[in-house]
């Protein structure tokens, strides 16, 4: 497996504030990061994939989105998860954004992936109710399981993505968060098969959280649960965004501890590592670990 992570833009990401998408409440129109930190959690979070003993690469940030307009942006490349989706098995999957200004990293990321070998690349077709981008999607590929949100995907755009992957189930879990990745993490134990399945059940909706509660029962994995303060948060304030992790065979790589002392022991009882590498100003984008890397 290789772990994709975008370098900074040569200009300060979000030099001129953050814009603010109507369904992403931690992104508050015009917040300056502070680009010392975020230089520092950068690097901090290469060492931390290289160290995991993954292949890292990291993508150069297109110049092409890198421009002195940078005023006018509302692409966000850092968040290469958002692009696409792999079954790892030479799939992939370009996103389509309902954020029109975002679907031109697509026509750039298609370029940069046509360029590996044995890698079939789908796009989904131009219709109105056909929406996909990655940081609604778990794809866990020795069972063959694709977990999928709806906040901004759509029903047809999650069920094209699984037939492009191959998959033997779709699992559709709707929340309250602008992506499943804001609230629900999957766990892989050190074979990479799926062991557990960490989650926000107050931020999901009934009916999902119950089609959760059963796959679980039935496959025998263990649920652990987490605070909506852990997850996106909730009432206005922001969470740590812990759940937004990248899970790896026997490794959980997330960017705030958990509280829940439950979860620590099932991670350990699963040999699980939970690995923390901080990443403070990317939350303000509503981004963490998942959000910034992908696998091919």
């Amino acid at each position: 497996m290789k772990i994709f992570i975008t370098s900074l833009p040569e200009n300060n990401w979000w030099g001129n504030g953050t814009p603010q998408y109507a369904d992403n409440p931690a992104m508050i129109e015009g917040t300056l990061p502070n680009q010392h930190i975020l230089t520092q959690e950068w690097t901090q979070l290469k060492q931390t994939l290289t160290h995991s003993g993954v292949e890292v690469e990291v993508v150069p940030f297109p110049p092409i989105l890198d421009g002195d307009d940078s005023a006018n942006w509302k692409h966000d490349y850092v968040f290469f998860r958002d692009l696409y989706v792999t079954n790892l098995n030479g799939e992939a999957v370009l996103a389509r954004f309902r954020e029109k200004e975002r679907q031109a990293e697509v026509e750039v990321v298609k370029g940069y992936l046509s360029e590996k070998n044995q890698l079939t690349i789908h796009q989904l077709p131009e219709d109105s109710e056909c929406y996909m981008e990655g940081g609604e999607l778990y794809y866990c590929p020795l069972e063959k399981i694709l977990f999928a949100g709806e906040s901004r995907n759509s029903k047809k755009g999650n069920e094209l993505t699984a037939d492009f992957l191959q998959t033997d189930e779709l699992i559709v879990l709707k929340s309250k968060g602008f992506h499943l990745d804001t609230v629900f993490t999957p766990v892989l134990d050190s074979t990479g098969s799926l062991c557990a399945c960490i989650v926000c059940m107050e931020l999901m909706e009934a009916e999902s959280a119950k089609r959760l509660k059963d796959f679980c029962q039935q496959q025998i994995i263990e649920l652990l649960t987490v605070h909506p303060d852990e997850a996106i948060g909730s009432n206005g304030v922001l969470g740590s965004f812990a759940v937004n992790c990248l899970p790896l065979p026997g490794m959980l790589i997330g960017c705030a501890p958990f509280k829940n002392d439950a979860i620590n022991a099932g991670l350990k009882n699963h040999g699980v590592q939970h690995v923390i590498t901080p990443l403070t100003q990317f939350r303000l984008s509503g981004g963490s670990v998942h959000c910034l890397t992908n696998e091919l």
